[in-house]
């Protein structure tokens, strides 16, 4: 794929930012447990609590791109971003801390939708832009595998200088990927009469403040079907701990397992994504390839030995295909079905499915899924079958009113 002179800036501005990323997963935790003296339980909480407030917050970030412009909101985060690093310097008690985080957070939840909003004014073409977002997120996953052993070198010095000069490393990161977003055109975006062949939302849609009905059950269902990132962060590694007899070292093995599966298939699976129909088709897909998934996991913890990791990775296999796949579609169809002028809101609140699924994902693992052995992946797999086949028949309804409006407007 030949990317456009703004999407290569995208690109390497995703690389950057997500070097620093990785650096400060890796090592943020060493430094506030080990230099600011906080404990583990104080760190895991201040993050959670900010987590749950930055879900409002973040939506302002596309109410900000709406009326300021994509790339100047995006990169005033990446900004602020940066700015939170740095002033984790200065952090000496929990509160102090809890500021920071909660600044830092905003900036993380309301950067995905303003860079959607970008690239779809800078990446005229709808298929180009799914494309585009695909190498986005193999350059970001590529370099938080890179920053996170890059921060080695701060976790094996283990002193406060090395851990804040990764700080100022990574506030520097965000401001090279700020700059370099600064650097991209927003060029004109297609018209309603050029998009509506495909069922994109570019007619006139007025004093709208949510977002329509169809758009907000999309989200909804959108929530269970980003279901595969609790699975593997959360479900995963629980599961293969507590209720099977695989080695422990497979947690790792399957964590990378999945990287690789993310990088090398994400591009590919992207062109798949091609037309209203094939893409909201791959909605169902998702939902019952990651039902495929679900069945894997419940037959690895009736077996032992060799088998048992078989069903393991036949698991994360599977539910690496479903989160490319998902991501394909969503990209596109979250763009397509949001009208012009409000696009930056819509993506905000499409984005909560992904944040909302980040915080009260763990809670339905642990306390409903995982607690109710295998009979609970059978149940989720159900439901996942369900929440697939209705979101694609919800955006294609999504498609043919959009296209229907556009006809009597034009």
């Amino acid at each position: 794929m030949k990317l456009t002179a703004g999407g290569r800036r995208l690109a390497a501005a995703a690389l950057v930012q997500s070097l620093g990323i990785g650096l400060f997963m890796a090592s943020s935790m060493a430094y506030f447990t080990r230099q600011v003296d906080l404990s583990a339980n104080q760190v895991a909480s201040g993050l959670a609590l900010a987590g749950v407030v930055a879900l409002g917050i973040s939506l302002l970030g596309g109410v900000l791109a709406d009326r300021y412009g994509a790339r100047r909101v995006l990169a005033a985060v990446y900004l602020g971003r940066g700015v939170c690093c740095a002033a984790y310097v200065f952090v000496t008690d929990f509160w102090q801390f809890m500021v920071v985080t909660l600044c830092a957070v905003a900036c993380d939840r309301a950067g995905p939708p303003v860079l959607q909003a970008l690239v779809a004014v800078a990446v005229p073409e709808r298929q180009e832009r799914t494309r585009l977002l695909a190498v986005v997120n193999v350059v970001r996953n590529c370099g938080l595998g890179v920053g996170a052993m890059a921060a080695g070198v701060a976790l094996a010095s283990d002193t406060q200088a090395a851990y804040r000069v990764t700080l100022v490393a990574i506030g520097l990161a965000f401001l090279g990927g700020a700059v370099l977003v600064l650097r991209v055109s927003e060029l004109t975006a297609p018209t309603a009469a050029e998009a509506a062949p495909e069922g994109t939302a570019e007619g006139p849609v007025k004093g709208r403040v949510l977002p329509d009905a169809r758009y907000l059950t999309l989200t909804g269902l959108n929530f269970l079907l980003f279901f595969f990132d609790t699975m593997l962060l959360v479900a995963m590694p629980v599961w293969i701990l507590e209720h099977t007899d695989a080695p422990r070292a497979t947690v790792s093995v399957l964590f990378a397992l999945n990287t690789v599966l993310v990088v090398v298939l994400q591009i590919p699976v992207s062109r798949l994504a091609t037309g209203q129909r094939r893409t909201t088709r791959m909605l169902t897909w998702t939902g019952a390839v990651l039902a495929v998934s679900s069945l894997c996991f419940a037959a690895s913890g009736s077996v032992a030995g060799g088998p048992a990791v078989a069903w393991l990775a036949a698991a994360v296999v599977t539910l690496s295909l479903a989160e490319v796949i998902a991501n394909s579609a969503v990209w596109d169809l979250s763009i397509a079905l949001a009208p012009e002028e409000q696009r930056g809101r819509y993506l905000s609140v499409f984005n909560l499915s992904v944040a909302g699924q980040r915080v009260l994902g763990p809670v339905m693992v642990t306390g409903l899924l995982l607690g109710s052995g295998s009979l609970g992946w059978v149940v989720a797999a159900g439901v996942l079958v369900v929440a697939g086949f209705a979101a694609e028949r919800v955006a294609r309804a999504a498609g043919e009113r959009i296209r229907a409006e556009v006809a009597v407007h034009a």
